[in-house]
């Protein structure tokens, strides 16, 4: 295995060894390549007079690369989730050079790429290595879509690529790896391309946005597939036509049973889901066919407080530190829990405590609703949860929904907690990870408020 932070890149300046593949396999890209271009961005970077580097780079291959470059010039890089011009502006101050792919970037990338670099980097690389202690830090918004920077070292990233691999190595061996999850965020840059890298295995050169590109890769035998439950809700599983061996991996949110089971009829296997967040890194991981309940990575060290909040602590969340992620689980005993929730999906409704996305997932076990989406909320007069759901057929009577609905969720639930308010909508806004669009959600609500086409339960 070879970390970044441990690769002479200059013994790999002559090799013609395939480091990466275009993600439609129409050409690849070696390590000889990689090496001159990080000597190309190694050129450019040290000309900024900055030590602070934030990064929005669509593109993997020059994001892989501008990043080792600014991390062998020892400076600290921020990694941005998204590129919207307000949220940009929110981050990138005179402390920072921004390098992205847009407009707004202060350097340029085709300069950067097509432009020449003076041999004495080449040098360089003899005897510079990335200091494994050096920051890289990833914004994350969650739910609320303000910016958050979770700030970590690549000793930590590391650190969890290796505790992945010692516990699905053996499914990972002679694989090429391809993805769906973009590389701005912790679960993409540990499963794109750490734990590849480390594996020393050929990964695509970006990420694919259709099933029906994994089929330019039928010559490789074993493909692990890193993606998402947003991703494998949509798929269609006549879009995949080899017969490769897969492995899967999902994260940023449960998959609902329907959609495993869809993925185990495209894959012939199941996803193995991974939970964990950028701050506590790969906690848990689940097979849903052999079981519902989540087990604990054998390094992480887990623990609950009397409401059973979870906190976690390892060897890639840092030394003795113990992170609160915000979920609510029930411990069935040292290695495996049940996932109740967030802590801010546990409501209480009039002294009863409910989990929101409890309701959520019993709407969904309905065929009458594609998607559902339920929150706490408070007026002056009371306390209530409302949901927005997406019916799975368009053409529905609303009023004979919303009274269907009613009597369904008796069965399930005390009434004071059945949503009192619903919002048929066309979609529930989530970013490309598949988490909730808050201001958007919200936008829905008052658009449906003032036309009057909230329905009371």
């Amino acid at each position: 295995m070879r970390k970044l932070s441990e690769t002479n890149f200059y013994s790999l300046k002559d090799s013609e060894e395939t480091f990466l593949i275009h993600k439609e396999n129409k050409y690849q890209i070696s390590y000889k390549d990689f090496v001159i271009d990080i000597a190309k961005s190694l050129e450019y970077i040290s000309k900024l007079e900055k030590d602070n580097i934030t990064i929005f780079i669509d593109n993997a291959y020059y994001f892989i690369t501008v990043m080792s470059a600014a991390l062998l010039l020892k400076k600290k890089v921020n990694v941005l989730n998204n590129n919207s011009p307000k949220y940009v502006d929110k981050i990138v101050d005179n402390s920072t050079v921004y390098i992205s792919d847009d407009e707004k970037s202060h350097v340029s990338l085709k300069n950067i790429f097509d432009g020449e670099y003076d041999e004495k980097w080449i040098d360089f690389l003899k005897s510079n290595k990335i200091d494994e202690n050096l920051n890289v830090n990833f914004y994350t918004s969650g739910f609320t879509g303000f910016p958050k920077l979770i700030e970590k070292t690549l000793k930590q990233f590391e650190a969890e690529a290796l505790k992945i691999i010692g516990e699905f190595g053996e499914s990972l061996k002679d694989s090429i790896f391809v993805y769906s999850v973009p590389h701005y965020h912790s679960y993409g840059f540990v499963f794109d391309f750490l734990v590849p890298y480390l594996l020393e295995l050929k990964l695509a050169d970006n990420r694919i946005n259709y099933l029906e590109t994994l089929n330019n890769f039928e010559e490789y035998k074993n493909i692990t597939f890193v993606t998402n439950p947003a991703f494998l809700k949509r798929i269609d599983k006549s879009s995949l036509k080899i017969k490769s061996k897969w492995t899967v991996f999902s994260s940023t949110g449960a998959l609902d049973k329907e959609v495993n089971d869809l993925c185990i009829e495209t894959f012939n296997t199941d996803a193995i889901e991974i939970y964990g967040s950028t701050e506590g890194g790969c906690m848990a991981y689940r097979k849903r066919s052999e079981k519902d309940l989540w087990t604990r990575v054998k390094i992480v060290k887990l623990k609950v407080d009397k409401n059973g909040s979870l906190s976690c602590s390892s060897g890639y969340t840092g030394e003795g530190l113990w992170v609160h992620v915000g979920d609510v689980v029930d411990m069935k005993n040292e290695d495996e829990f049940e996932l109740l929730g967030r802590e801010d999906s546990i409501v209480k409704i009039e002294g009863k405590r409910i989990s929101v996305q409890q309701i959520d997932r019993q709407i969904l076990e309905d065929k009458n609703f594609k998607d559902s989406y339920t929150i706490y909320c408070k007026s002056d007069k009371r306390e209530y949860v409302a949901s927005f759901i997406v019916l799975s057929d368009d053409n529905a009577n609303e009023e004979e929904m919303k009274k269907y609905l009613k009597e369904y969720l008796k069965g399930y639930f005390e009434k004071i907690v059945i949503p009192k308010k619903i919002y048929f909508t066309d979609l529930i806004p989530r970013n490309e990870m598949g988490k909730i669009e808050r201001k958007r959600l919200d936008a829905i609500m008052e658009k449906f408020e003032v036309l009057n086409k909230s329905y009371e339960v």
